[in-house]
């Protein structure tokens, strides 16, 4: 170990107590801690091969020394984890994060444990993103493990969130208003001290005056002021000085000249030092106020859900934490109440309001056998209600979370904040001491140096980008429209090609039977067509079963489709074939000319390689359509209609609907084909659709788009999700995207601005170090108010 480590300990670097040295051997080099919390934490970490994270250039505080024993409830834990097809995932706030390095360990600790498939750590939040095999590894086993190295886990909520964010309120206001009262005290010694200047006062009073003037400065700089001094303080250890830094060295420079002065009878600018604390901690309590009502949108949604649950057990009713309900748990939602989770209605009817999960304003009747959703309203009944979907991942807390991952997701405009912040601190370092010198290093160059400190604004830069994707996507969620995060918003605003599928997206999707051609028995092809259909969600497939059960004909689904994209199903079992027919003759199924179908769909049906038939289903246009092709039509967008559908039927809804182009019967691959070859003509394409076989074509697209009640896959691919069932939203999201993108130019034109015409103002001496205070915070609250002017976009 280093001499001049020998004093520090090893691991966490604070300074051993003479009666509290613990030491360990390693290759003959003697280790030294100043706890056995500390010597495990190194002994994990070695063990795990991860030596190199005490020599990182980014280190500035190891983890907390003592070794937490704590016991995490396995039960308990498991309410807050999510399947996915990927794995178990899991939330968990972080206690005990410092610095980057902390980051870097946690991850790499992680991964390097078996059944730990990734794990991510948000800076920011502190949040960490757990996916794991719950095969292979346990919960409450990782949790230990991350306890042992210091680091504190508990399960992530909104609760915990909210709570975090008022104690950093209640922290700023407190020493907010500490600074503030006794700032005013200081006022009136320095007033008293000015007028002495002009018109003389006596060395004593003005002694006096001085010494009371330190006294009431110095609780402000070091308490008001902690937390600048704490953030500069580690960001100097790691040789990357940040905001804090700029704030701290130009209060410390103003109090400790002033205490300098008070000594050796010059003037003192302990005045300076108090405005400088003060009116920053201004500026971060209100950007706090701000950032809270920017994620309002967000917090709104999420507490759609009512915390506490009334579950039924044996007859009675007990009140339960919404997270602990378990699937095919009980519970009772009386007249008034929201529903917590997804569920389905066991007994009694009422109405339920779901305008502020699909927008409709006409409350629905919903009886005994009907599905709810979490977040939605029981108006007048009495209802019994079977959990079908926890808590976590019922859609309001699915929604909630895509909307959290999109606050976190960069726009690719913001790397150009990124790389200038990164020179940013050091450049107004460089030409603090150049305007330091260049002033002839003097009382009032001193001065000149503190302003250009203090009102150097790389906040402002930061902030810009962060503040108006927050908003915007918060503004968004609470419309019905989700964008993925920052490059989504960033790529929508660019569009200049919208694509779409036809059924299901430009028509309402439920196609409906107006004929049946069988060859020999009608009810006889209907019910093979049923029995086929039944496991499809595809539309054709539920017109199919819709107009069977309408008949009122009984069939039961046929085990082991097979489904090929584009074209058809096959039950090989019962060799059972639907389609088209191109699908059935590539099959070896001979068909009877037919003429050709323009405005209407074909499905075709085989049983044992004999032709049993036609149905013929007909879509409309969904009733909003006409509208929102006029809308992007009148913004100058092009439009065009991919269909794997017949020429004839996607010719008339183009036409209806005024599309530019249209391509009929096309397969996957081709609709793919169409998306690659428009991007490579130069063009920013959107591709809409709902289906399984749209989801390479999403893929390709440059952003791609679904409708809430698409299939999985097309909603996991989309980018920008319509989570209510209404087309118009489509045109007000490319909006909306296109406001954004302007209010972040806006803001970082304005940073950049600011800081080219503040900094030479400083730097020649025309701003005092209390003005400079005054503009940096409001620079950084005017980029927050301009990001806020995006809660006010009219609704669609």
């Amino acid at each position: 170990m280093p001499e001049s480590d020998r004093q520090n300990c090893f691991h966490c670097g604070l300074p051993i107590p003479p009666n509290d040295l613990v030491t360990d051997n390693d290759d003959g080099l003697e280790f030294r801690f100043c706890c056995q919390g500390c010597r495990g934490a190194w002994l994990i970490i070695r063990g795990a091969g991860l030596d190199n994270f005490y020599s990182r250039n980014d280190l500035k505080h190891l983890p907390l020394k003592e070794i937490h024993a704590t016991q995490f409830d396995s039960a308990y834990l498991h309410n807050f984890i999510i399947e996915t097809a990927t794995g178990s995932e899991i939330s968990l706030i972080i206690d005990g994060i410092h610095c980057a390095s902390c980051i870097w360990l946690i991850e790499r600790y992680l991964q390097q444990i078996p059944g730990v498939l990734t794990a991510r750590v948000n800076f920011a939040t502190h949040r960490l993103l757990l996916r794991f095999d719950p095969q292979v590894a346990e919960i409450t086993q990782l949790c230990w493990k991350l306890s042992q190295l210091g680091y504190m886990p508990r399960p992530y909520s909104q609760d915990e969130l909210r709570s975090s964010m008022e104690k950093e309120r209640r922290s700023l206001l407190l020493r907010f208003g500490t600074a503030v009262f006794l700032s005013m005290q200081l006022m009136g010694f320095s007033i008293a001290l000015y007028a002495g200047y002009f018109k003389g006062i006596d060395p004593q009073t003005r002694l006096l005056l001085q010494t009371l003037a330190a006294l009431v400065t110095t609780p402000i700089v070091f308490y008001s002021g902690f937390p600048f001094l704490r953030g500069a303080w580690f960001s100097l250890r790691n040789l990357s000085p940040n905001m804090d830094s700029l704030i701290a060295l130009g209060s410390l420079t103003a109090y400790g000249y002033s205490l300098f002065a008070l000594f050796s009878g010059r003037e003192v600018y302990f005045d300076t030092a108090a405005m400088i604390v003060t009116l920053i901690l201004a500026g971060r309590l209100f950007e706090s106020s701000a950032r809270h009502r920017a994620s309002a949108g967000l917090d709104r949604l999420l507490q759609l859900a009512p915390s506490i649950a009334n579950r039924l057990v044996d007859g009675q009713i007990q009140q339960i934490d919404s997270r602990l309900l378990d699937l095919n748990d009980l519970i009772q939602i009386t007249p008034g109440d929201r529903f917590p989770v997804d569920g389905l209605i066991i007994s009694g009817s009422s109405e339920v309001d779901e305008a502020a999960v699909n927008g409709e304003s006409i409350p629905l009747l919903k009886q005994k056998g009907d599905r709810v959703k979490a977040g939605t309203q029981n108006l007048n009944g009495s209802l019994t209600l079977r959990v079908e979907a926890k808590a976590a991942d019922s859609f309001i807390a699915r929604i909630g979370r895509m909307v959290e991952q999109a606050q976190t997701r960069k726009a690719p405009i913001q790397n150009l904040a990124d790389r200038i912040s990164g020179v940013f601190i050091p450049a107004v370092l460089t030409i603090s001491v150049f305007t330091f010198f260049y002033w002839g290093a003097d009382q009032n160059a001193l001065l000149c140096a503190i302003t250009v400190l203090v009102v150097a604004c790389p906040c402002a830069l930061g902030l810009a980008t962060p503040t108006a994707v927050m908003v915007a996507t918060g503004r968004a969620a609470a419309e019905g429209v989700l964008f993925r995060g920052g490059d989504t918003i960033e790529a929508a605003a660019q569009l200049n090609v919208l694509a779409f599928d036809k059924t299901g997206t430009l028509t309402e999707g439920r196609p409906q039977v107006i004929a049946i051609n069988a060859v020999n028995d009608q009810h006889e092809l209907l019910h093979y067509a049923a029995r086929l259909e039944s496991g499809s969600r595809h539309p054709l497939a539920q017109g199919i079963t819709s107009e069977a059960r309408r008949r009122q004909i009984s069939f039961t689904p046929v085990d082991n489709v097979q489904q090929i994209p584009g074209k058809g199903l096959i039950a090989s079992e019962e060799q059972l074939l639907g389609g088209s027919a191109e699908f059935l003759r590539e099959q070896g199924i001979l068909l009877p000319e037919t003429p050709e179908r323009t405005t209407t769909s074909e499905v075709h049906f085989s049983q044992q390689g004999q032709y049993l038939g036609v149905i013929t289903l007909q879509d409309i246009a969904r009733s909003d359509a006409d509208e929102t092709m006029s809308l992007l039509r009148h913004r100058g967008y092009s439009s065009v209609l991919l269909s794997g559908d017949q020429p004839g039927c996607v010719k008339n809804i183009s036409e209806s609907l005024k599309i530019d182009h249209w391509l009929a019967e096309l397969t996957p691959e081709m609709k793919t084909q169409e998306i690659e070859h428009l991007k490579k003509r130069g063009k920013k394409v959107l591709m809409t659709g709902d289906g399984i076989n749209d989801a390479p074509a999403l893929a390709a697209a440059t952003v791609s788009c679904s409708i809430v009640g698409s299939s999985d896959i097309a909603m996991e691919q989309a980018q920008l999700l319509l989570t209510r069932p209404n087309l118009l939203l489509l045109p007000w999201a490319l909006q909306t995207a296109q406001k954004t993108m302007s209010v972040i130019r806006q803001n970082l034109f304005w940073a950049f601005s600011y800081n080219l015409v503040a900094i030479p103002l400083a730097a020649s001496g025309k701003l005092l170090p209390v003005y400079g205070a005054a503009a940096m915070a409001l620079s950084s609250i005017g980029v927050l108010l301009n990001s806020l002017r995006l809660k006010r976009i009219p609704p669609p």
